[in-house]
């Protein structure tokens, strides 16, 4: 982890872009949708994949966890929606784990489809974290002192929460080199729930690889 004073952290906001996607109001309704439904089941529903699964908000206690929202609401959420509902007005899979171009060269173009064949695909585009979002909670997790006094106590709330929701690079790229800075989600094509005879090898998404690498060190602020 890079010491504090290396970084702009203190009172930083993260910059604003004018984003306008060039679908029609019916498409990004369903963009919208399907991205609520991806940030409930990461952060907010009862049973989340942070809170509940990971155990974070059982780590945390009530308080701290309801302002680790509440951050990542305010500093995440706009951008986690505007993902699926990009300027260019294209979903595209970014291909394979190790660099390779998606065989099938999955795309969904928001100004052609309909609204039917929006909620339909959507589903086979997946939204695949660099690092396994389990590993991340037990990383942060180990990094929190026994008791924690925050929910970033000791460690870099800002990048936490980057690797967690971060759909575009962050503004501290400008000035540290480390990847954990650059866009932590990117869009793979992926099995769709419901659908029959889906094998694993035919899409980007490797559910049976879990990404890993990252260390305590890498979100801890370097101890005095």
């Amino acid at each position: 982890m890079e010491p504090r004073d290396a970084l702009p952290l203190l009172g930083f906001r993260r910059r604003r872009t004018k984003h306008v996607c060039p679908a029609s109001a019916a498409i990004q309704k369903v963009c919208r949708i399907r991205a609520s439904k991806r940030w409930s089941a990461l952060l907010t529903q009862t049973k989340s994949r942070i809170g509940f699964k990971c155990g974070m908000r059982k780590r945390l206690g009530e308080v701290h966890w309801a302002a680790f929202v509440k951050y990542a609401e305010d500093e995440h959420k706009a951008s986690f929606v505007r993902a699926l509902t990009p300027a260019a007005g294209m979903l595209c899979c970014e291909g394979k784990l190790d660099g390779t171009a998606c065989p099938k060269a999955v795309v969904i173009d928001l100004k052609r489809v309909s609204a039917a064949e929006c909620e339909e695909m959507l589903p086979r585009l997946h939204m695949d974290h660099t690092h396994d979002i389990k590993h991340i909670c037990e990383v942060w997790s180990k990094a929190l002192p026994e008791r924690p006094e925050a929910w970033d106590d000791g460690i870099c709330g800002p990048l936490l929460a980057h690797l967690l929701f971060g759909t575009e690079d962050h503004v501290l790229t400008q000035c540290s080199a480390r990847p954990v800075w650059r866009r932590q989600i990117v869009f793979r094509c992926g099995s769709a729930r419901g659908v029959e005879g889906q094998r694993a090898t035919d899409f980007c998404h490797d559910l049976e690889r879990a990404h890993y690498g990252l260390r305590t060190e890498d979100i801890q602020w370097p101890r005095a």
